[in-house]
């Protein structure tokens, strides 16, 4: 006797096409949050110091790579001529380093006018100091940090790793930086470029430094680039052509080479001040991969 084929009835063809209709759905939403997921995990406004009246200017972020340990750090110091700009102004540099096995770590600092130099570059000190001692918390090898800095953040990231006293007085010293990438950075010599400075430029420059030409000497970085200064190797960047940032660039690695410290300039062209930070990290970023580049040679 054969068997009768099975039969399904129409409550049980109604189940079962409720159950597709659900599964493909939680399917369709996981594949989603993956496809969209970020390749960090955030902790969002830890505080590293209590100097500043209002704590956010004393805060970092910490994007940690979701896979991996002991991995090497890049601390980020925001550009806004010290007087503006967040911790938050990251755009795709987080998910470009996380994903590349780096911890990103982005900082504030006091801005002026309500602080004036050397606020801004001992919270930066701090910073890294701190960030030194807490690292096994956060996935970081303390013996692989980086300092990038962009435009008046490229200025406080040369300051810090040169003028070897700043990060003594924080209760570090100068050999916790492994390298230092500066990103169309000012202010590099302030001695020379403040008289020629465009107004708006040079009004930011006296509420930060003041107007006296032996406080912008003691806030230029190629001050203290002197032979036997135990200073990292550094990356130079810049954006365009017959800028500001060019001369300032150009002038700093001159002086690095006589003092027998290593470094490199690189020029992009066809960049601008903006867009040099804006698409760092985007697909196809030509600055990013010279900067991992640079990174990698420094951990050699």
């Amino acid at each position: 006797m054969k068997d009768a084929p099975l039969s399904i009835g129409p409550r049980l063809k109604g189940m079962l096409l409720v159950f597709f209709c659900v599964w493909g759905s939680l399917l369709n939403q996981l594949y989603a949050q993956k496809k969209g997921e970020t390749s960090y995990f955030k902790v969002s406004d830890v505080k590293y110091s209590q100097k500043a009246k209002d704590a956010r200017f004393n805060s970092l972020d910490i994007y940690m790579p979701r896979k991996g340990s002991n991995s090497p750090v890049i601390i980020w110091i925001h550009g806004g001529v010290w007087t503006f700009g967040d911790k938050s102004d990251v755009d795709n540099k987080p998910e470009y380093f996380t994903s590349r096995g780096y911890v990103f770590i982005s900082i504030n600092h006091r801005l002026s006018p309500d602080a004036r130099f050397p606020a801004h570059v001992q919270d930066v000190a701090d910073a890294i100091v701190w960030i030194h001692n807490n690292l096994p918390h956060y996935s970081g090898d303390p013996s692989k940090i980086f300092l990038m800095g962009y435009a008046s953040g490229a200025h406080l990231a040369a300051l810090v790793s040169l003028n070897e006293h700043l990060l003594r007085e924080a209760g570090g010293s100068q050999n916790i930086v492994k390298g230092v990438v500066l990103l169309d950075g000012v202010g590099f010599d302030m001695v020379s470029t403040m008289p020629d400075a465009v107004s708006k430029v040079r009004e930011w420059c006296i509420d930060t430094f003041g107007d006296s030409p032996d406080n912008w000497a003691d806030a230029s970085p190629v001050t203290y680039v002197k032979p036997g200064v135990a200073a990292p190797p550094h990356l130079i960047i810049y954006a365009g052509t017959k800028s500001p940032t060019e001369k300032d660039a150009v002038l700093l690695a001159k002086k690095l080479t006589e003092a027998g410290i290593k470094n490199k300039v690189m020029n992009y062209s066809k960049k601008s001040n903006l867009s040099i930070n804006k698409e760092l990290g985007k697909d196809d970023d030509k600055v990013a991969e010279d900067i991992l580049v640079f990174l990698h040679e420094c951990l050699r």
